[in-house]
């Protein structure tokens, strides 16, 4: 049994408060005692315990006053009281009041170590959860939309149209413009919704997918040595994200759409129908009309996708908002007051940024890492390769892009370099790169490669 770090024994029968000190010292634990109600709860305000043992009826006060008081000074305590009075009233008011659970005088110890045992799982549980809520909320503070111009200002009406709703979102714009911030944004506004569920489609490998997506029984397959409950069933009543969903291989589109019509699933192995309450939130950096006509997407899964869809549109059609987002990141980098010279501004809203928000975040982190002085200078690095060589010169004039590669040339190039490195290993190339076969053999065939 994990232990709890220490144990505050409340109770005025003192020759039980020494057996059961004597027992859990015996235990490993850390066992403080008090025989009135005050006592204890100075003792608890000097020095906090996980686990309160409180009898119900002290000298000088009830135990569940003392209780509440306790739950004041830290929520987060185990309240388990030992009585001799027990009763469905009693114990009606004993939850009320917030105790974990309560035990009948006389009680066997083991029954003792087994409820001691359950409130170590629980705080260990609540535990994780609190750390897990935090890092969420951290994670929200960190994808914010920052901006004011009229483009942001139609984002976020968009935002609050969608979350009045349970209808499919499907959210397109080119990579980096933040479509899963406003995929996140359009979750947190619903409140009937709790469970957000958010999963990248090219980085499933191909003969996975099926299983991630519906689940499995034990047997199943090779390798499915228990049951395993897939996305779908994850997400049910919550939101769930398809990253990239352009990425789906055609034969299992099919089988996605069956999911959205008939809003079940079956696992993988079983004839049995689960029924699944789903809000599906797509996004995409590709043409999807493109997609469609080149029969690489299902247009009926299309319009299944897009009921309400949103456009993100690049970071260069609102250059306005530069300043505020620079600031924005600045500050969480640098975590002091540090000015963007205003020349570096200009040059910034003249950079096309073909990686958008996510490049310009990138430039600030670098130049933060840089920074010499009090000025920070994101402009200097604009133009520049990876070893540091310039490509070319920003001025307020105007923007020399002559040598600026396209983002399809340098992912070209990328793939290419990586495949040759492979020795022409596609399924290594692929897992190399981070995206599924399915995409690596796409882009391969667009390259005229085989």
């Amino acid at each position: 049994m994990k232990k709890i770090s220490d144990i505050l024994i409340i109770d005025d029968d003192e020759l039980l408060t020494e057996s059961l000190s004597d027992f859990l010292i015996a235990k490993g634990f850390r066992v403080k005692a008090a025989h009135n109600g005050k006592e204890g709860i100075d003792i608890f305000e000097r020095q906090q315990s996980t686990l309160v043992l409180l009898d119900q009826e002290l000298p000088d006060m009830r135990g569940i006053e003392v209780c509440r008081r306790i739950l004041d000074i830290n929520p987060n305590t185990k309240i388990l009281f030992i009585t001799a009075y027990a009763t469905i009233e009693y114990a009606v008011d004993a939850m009320q009041a917030g105790a974990f659970n309560y035990l009948s005088k006389p009680f066997e110890l083991d029954e003792l170590l087994i409820t001691i045992d359950m409130a170590v799982k629980n705080v260990h549980m609540e535990g994780k959860l609190r750390v897990q809520d935090y890092e969420r909320k951290k994670e929200k503070e960190e994808k914010r939309l920052v901006g004011s111009s009229e483009v942001m200002k139609r984002i976020r009406e968009q935002i609050a149209l969608a979350s009045g709703s349970d209808a499919n979102v499907l959210i397109t714009g080119e990579t980096g413009v933040g479509k899963n911030v406003v995929a996140e944004a359009i979750h947190d506004l619903q409140d009937r919704r709790e469970t957000f569920l958010a999963i990248n489609c090219s980085a499933i490998p191909e003969n996975l997918i099926e299983a991630e997506y519906f689940g499995y029984e034990k047997g199943a397959f090779t390798g499915a040595d228990a049951r395993r409950e897939g996305i779908f069933e994850l997400a049910d009543g919550g939101t769930l994200l398809l990253d990239e969903i352009g990425e789906i291989p055609i034969h299992l589109q099919s089988k996605l759409l069956t999911v959205l019509e008939d809003k079940s699933i079956r696992r993988i192995g079983s004839g049995r129908i689960i029924p699944v309450n789903v809000r599906i939130i797509a996004t995409t950096n590709q043409d999807m009309e493109k997609a469609i006509q080149d029969r690489r997407f299902r247009q009926d899964l299309y319009y299944r996708l897009a009921v309400f869809n949103m456009r993100i549109p690049p970071l260069r059609e609102h250059p306005k908002d530069i300043p505020e987002i620079a600031d924005y990141f600045v500050k969480k980098f640098l975590r002091r007051p540090i000015s963007v010279p205003d020349s570096h501004i200009e040059q910034m809203k003249k950079y096309p940024w073909p990686g958008n928000v996510r490049e310009l975040r990138n430039v600030l982190e670098r130049a933060s890492l840089l920074l010499r002085g009090d000025e920070i200078r994101p402009a200097d690095l604009l133009l520049q390769d990876d070893s540091g060589a310039r490509l070319g010169k920003i001025d307020q004039e105007g923007l020399n892009t002559e040598n600026i590669s396209t983002l399809e040339e340098v992912e070209m190039r990328h793939i290419l370099s990586a495949f040759d490195l492979c020795a022409g290993n596609k399924s290594l190339t692929a897992r190399t790169l981070g995206i599924s076969l399915s995409t690596l053999k796409r882009k391969l065939k667009e390259m005229h490669i085989r």
